[in-house]
């Protein structure tokens, strides 16, 4: 057939098809909405592993659904309230993995007496953090706060915890002297093992946390392999994952050993080989960096700390914090030249480290550790963030860490993303993260169980309580976070539990002591001691026996002053002396009788305290010259 002839035959079978030629359709809109839902349209959506044109749409705590497209694909609302988001970015609300609840973020031994939950909870929510995981905080706290926001009585990010650490005694972060509580649990041996969780699992840890620390710059008992591999053990028996602080190679390696392959921080005291980070990859191990650490130090010893001149900082941090980190004083024994380059050399070392991790192929999720110096809740995971980045890690590969493989972290695949089904938990920011990590600090909205935030009602000046059901009327002995919620006559006291409620050591029963509260509306409340004998010093860890009054003594921190020495900025003493508040100068204990313990040193004569005290003792004093 001729090229002519062809020609008209397709012709002539697409006009007896076809008839005359006719534009191709339009796409069709695509519906979306619900009467009630919340539809997120025009912008661009992160969901937790890509970025693209979509619109989200909300129902109740839900994400109901989500359409991506391009411009030219038409969505049409048909019922719900339509946000418009063009020129913002929707992502999953950020999720940090090592958080400490109760710690201040001011310098090394600062503590101004106050909980300072309720602050660290709205800081996080106005920066976007709709999850976190507390990796070591007092356990009765800790564990009263996730009660209360699974019940609905909170506002406030999922919470996720473990309560006590396990460490050896003497170890970090409960040194010799410290008192033992509810902080750390003990493990000197395997032996020690199954009283631990008996201790921990009534509480229900999402996690259980053992620290592997040698101490760097000076010498801290350590874990031993046998002990690490029965806790792994026993954790596996329990259904619970281990998470490691571990801070150099060797301790990475003695985990992976035992089993354990999460791990609370890259080790930033040596260097991680290739062929260790291989072995990491290998184990399927996951790594929370927690780079801002010692970013946060570096900055707070070297002045650069700039977010203190920024006036909006007191919308997220306490005002006692800040004043506290611009106070050269507490600052001093930080900004010596040696600590300097300690700080630089750690900071270093963390971002090396990760570097190796990553381009081994160790999935990286986001901490900040939020609570240590210069590391303020919400604000620093923005800035671990850009620090991923910093190390070698693309954009979207940090928002992942932050978002669903933290989630993946904490066995939770309905956080951490954008996709039907998930928690409605939703960050809407000005601008492309990906394009200017910056732009994480330009909060637009933010959804928490689908329901939209009132972020500056809850910047700390406007004291909005997070308090949805108000407690009251607890009875003594029971858990409390406030004064108020004690019954009357009683008080929130330091162990956190309500007890009577007190202005005087007369107020309380022998063996109580009663501690003053400037901010509480019942004055002070009544502590019962723990009957430690101040002779003979019979405190656990090294801690110091102290007496309180009103015949109550209880183990106390210990410092390294004995008689006639300067007391610690603390206030404490070595095991057997007290602290003189008036002198700030260490007093050895003595018996009035000299019946217990050791006499006075020479020069010295034992003053009776008797009348203070409540019970037979007394202090050591220069004895007067005649």
């Amino acid at each position: 057939m001729g090229r002519l002839a062809l020609c008209i035959v397709v012709a002539s079978t697409w006009l007896a098809g076809c008839g005359v030629a006719e534009s191709p359709e339009a796409p069709s809109a695509t519906e979306v909405g619900c009467a009630g839902c919340i539809v997120l349209k025009g912008g661009t959506v992160f969901d937790g592993t890509r970025a693209a044109r979509a619109t989200v749409v909300i129902e109740g705590e839900r994400v109901r659904q989500v359409v991506f497209g391009d411009a030219e694909l038409g969505v049409e609302a048909m019922g719900g309230e339509v946000v418009d988001v063009a020129g913002k970015t929707v992502l999953p609300g950020l999720i940090d993995l090592h958080v400490h609840s109760l710690s201040g973020a001011g310098p090394y031994g600062y503590y101004d007496g106050d909980l300072h939950l309720e602050d660290h909870t709205k800081a996080m929510l106005r920066a976007g953090v709709t999850s976190y995981l507390d990796l070591g905080s007092s356990q009765r706290v800790i564990f009263e706060q996730r009660a209360r926001i699974n019940a609905g009585d909170l506002l406030a990010p999922q919470l996720f915890a473990v309560g006590p650490l396990l460490t050896p005694s003497g170890g970090h972060p409960c040194y010799h002297g410290n008192p033992p509580g509810d902080f750390c649990v003990f493990i000197d041996s395997p032996a020690d093992v199954d009283g631990a969780f008996e201790t921990l699992l009534p509480n229900a840890p999402d996690f259980i946390k053992i620290v592997l620390e040698s101490g760097g710059s000076r010498s801290l008992p350590h874990l031993s392999p046998p002990s690490v591999a029965a806790i792994h053990q026993a954790a596996v028996s329990a259904g619970v994952r281990v998470i490691a602080h571990a801070t150099g190679a060797a301790d990475i390696e003695m985990a992976l050993d035992a089993g354990v392959t999460l791990f609370a921080h890259v080790p930033d005291e040596d260097r991680i080989s290739p062929e260790l980070a291989q072995r990491m990859a290998a184990a399927g191990a996951v790594v929370v960096p927690t780079l801002v650490v010692q970013d946060g130090l570096y900055r707070t010893v070297n002045g650069a700390l700039t977010e203190l001149d920024d006036p909006a900082l007191a919308d997220d941090v306490p005002a006692s914090v800040i004043a506290a980190l611009r106070d050269p004083s507490l600052l001093e024994e930080v900004r010596t030249e040696r600590f300097r380059e300690q700080v630089k050399a750690w900071r270093e070392q963390g971002i090396a480290n990760l570097k190796t991790c990553y381009q081994a192929g160790v999935t990286i999720a986001a901490g900040s550790d939020a609570g240590n110096p210069g590391v303020f809740h919400g604000l620093s995971l923005r800035r671990e963030v850009a620090l991923l980045v910093e190390a070698g890690m693309p954009p979207l590969e940090a928002l992942a860490a932050a978002t669903r493989r933290a989630a993946d972290v904490l066995g939770r695949p309905d956080l951490g993303r954008i996709e039907q089904g998930a928690l409605a938990d939703v960050l809407v920011v000005d601008g492309d993260p990906l394009a200017d990590l910056r732009a994480l600090e330009r909060v637009s909205r933010i959804y928490k169980s689908g329901a939209l935030l009132d972020r500056e009602a809850l910047a700390l000046p406007r004291k909005t309580s997070l308090t949805r059901e108000p407690r009251t009327g607890a009875r003594p002995g029971e858990t409390c976070l406030a004064a108020s919620e004690c019954a009357p006559a009683q008080s929130c006291n330091q162990a956190q539990v309500c007890a009577a409620a007190c202005n005087a050591p007369s107020d309380c029963a022998p063996g109580s002591a009663c501690f003053l509260d400037g901010s509480s509306f019942t004055g002070g409340a009544c502590t019962d001691g723990d009957g430690c004998d101040l002779f003979a010093q019979d405190c656990e860890n090294g801690a110091a026996c102290v007496f309180w009054g009103n015949a109550s003594t209880s183990c106390w921190y210990a410092g390294a002053g004995s008689d006639g020495q300067p007391c610690d900025a603390s206030y404490a003493c070595a095991p057997g002396s007290v602290c003189d508040g008036a002198s700030t100068t260490c007093r050895a204990l003595c018996d009035p009788r000299g019946e217990r313990g050791e006499p006075c040193p020479d020069g010295e004569r034992c003053v009776d305290q008797t009348a203070i005290a409540g019970l037979r003792v007394g202090t050591c004093a220069p004895a007067e010259r005649r």
